[in-house]
């Protein structure tokens, strides 16, 4: 079975996580996806390294594409990549601001070319604004959104760049959209991702404001604005916060708890939930269990409901909560670490991880396509080497054998060739 993209041209301008990661998706959809990168690589192959321009980061961003490695600048280079832009169904691209413009790559010049064209193109603060012209990334975005996890001894960054694969699965969504507008009209159009958007829409919980109940978010602002310069700590710009809240969400019931010999993370927010945990527990909550009744103070009310349930947990192992918990519906998982995925049985039934054959490095597993679709499977092909397609696609942009060995032979696109005495 062919994969819902079968027969759909990307050539793909992009580098690091959110673009590429996209163009993964369309590629293991069955899509042709070009990867255009400079004589060195996307910097993610020198991630992670094992060997001369592989490294693990791009294997989990760049599989079942064709690279094509060159100095874009070389007017005969960028005239076939313009050429290339001109005939493919989807550009993707996360130039550094005003790039794309000086290169002839930008929407409105490949429209001109090519007005089906579908152009999704990624950047760090969206299109307009003081800051858009800036250049941004996942960390930045961490920090500037507040996605950053707040503790009473700062903010710790998320390891994972989350904000950055959320943009990818935007942008694979909304070229798919465009793909089904374009079917039904014939016409292309223009995507912006921005990571700021991008880690807002994963704040979603948090940003919605009803003024009715949420004006103390304008004096809480009012507060950071001078607050560190007056020499308040991070605990204290917390506990400030928390004072203002209309009400607080009794965090007893919906995160980590330690057991006797581990850790849990427990989801109990409904208040259904909350009582049948409540009775497991033997907790004293009038909170849930009366519903209409409320504290006096309800910081010291939610301290009193975590300490006992805390307290409840240290007192039995993981095993016993998470056979307790299930047996009662409510949702429990162990705290563990990434590495044990590898060997999970539930992730073995589902095929959440999938092994390819690299042309060097022999088999690598890697995360599998994450949706599965009965009639066009999605399917993961291998990463290639860098520059491994060069040739063909200079061919195929209609460069003469003639013209692509001088370009060779000016150094100004590249073939890597890979052997295993490189690894070794």
């Amino acid at each position: 079975m062919s994969g819902p993209f079968e027969g759909l041209k990307v050539l793909e301008l992009g580098r690091f996580i959110a673009v590429p990661v996209c163009g993964q998706l369309l590629a293991e959809g069955g899509a042709d996806v070009i990867k255009v990168e400079d004589l060195d690589g996307d910097q993610t192959r020198h991630n992670g390294p094992i060997m001369p321009f592989e490294g693990r980061q791009y294997f989990n961003k760049n599989r079942g594409k064709r690279s094509i490695s060159v100095r874009i600048t070389e007017p005969e280079v960028l005239a076939a990549i313009q050429k290339l832009a001109a005939a493919a169904d989807i550009v993707l691209a996360n130039f550094r601001p005003g790039m794309s413009e000086s290169l002839g790559l930008d929407y409105e010049s490949v429209r001109a070319m090519n007005p089906r064209v579908i152009y999704g193109e990624n950047t760090a603060y969206g299109l307009e604004g003081p800051m858009a012209p800036l250049a941004g990334m996942d960390m930045a975005l961490q920090a500037l959104t507040g996605l950053a996890h707040m503790t009473e001894t700062g903010p710790e960054p998320l390891v994972n760049p989350i904000i950055d694969y959320a943009a990818a699965m935007l942008m694979a969504w909304g070229v798919s959209t465009a793909l089904y507008h374009r079917e039904r009209t014939g016409h292309g159009q223009r995507l912006n991702v921005a990571l700021m958007h991008a880690a807002m829409f994963l704040e979603n919980n948090q940003l919605t404001h009803v003024e009715l109940l949420d004006s103390w978010r304008g004096e809480f602002v009012r507060y950071l604005k001078h607050a560190f310069a007056d020499g308040k700590t991070w605990a204290d710009v917390i506990e400030h916060r928390e004072t203002l809240l209309p009400h607080k969400v009794v965090r007893a019931y919906y995160g980590f708890h330690a057991t006797k010999d581990g850790t849990v993370g427990v989801a109990c927010n409904a208040r259904t939930q909350r009582l049948k945990l409540m009775s497991l527990l033997g907790v004293d909550d009038r909170w849930t269990s009366e519903p209409g009744w409320m504290p006096e103070d309800a910081h010291a009310h939610a301290d009193y409901v975590y300490r006992q349930v805390a307290t409840a947990f240290a007192q039995q192992p993981t095993a016993h909560w998470i056979a307790a918990l299930e047996e009662r519906g409510l949702p429990i998982a162990p705290v563990r670490h990434s590495d044990e995925l590898f060997f999970d049985e539930q992730v073995k039934a589902n095929n959440f991880l999938a092994e390819v054959e690299h042309e060097v490095l022999g088999s690598i597993k890697v995360v599998a396509p994450p949706l599965r679709m009965s009639e066009t499977p999605l399917a993961p092909r291998p990463p290639v080497s860098l520059g491994k397609n060069t040739r063909e696609i200079l061919a195929e942009a209609g460069l003469g054998a003639g013209q692509i060995d001088g370009l060779f032979a000016r150094g100004a696109v590249r073939e890597v060739h890979e052997t295993l005495e490189d690894l070794l």
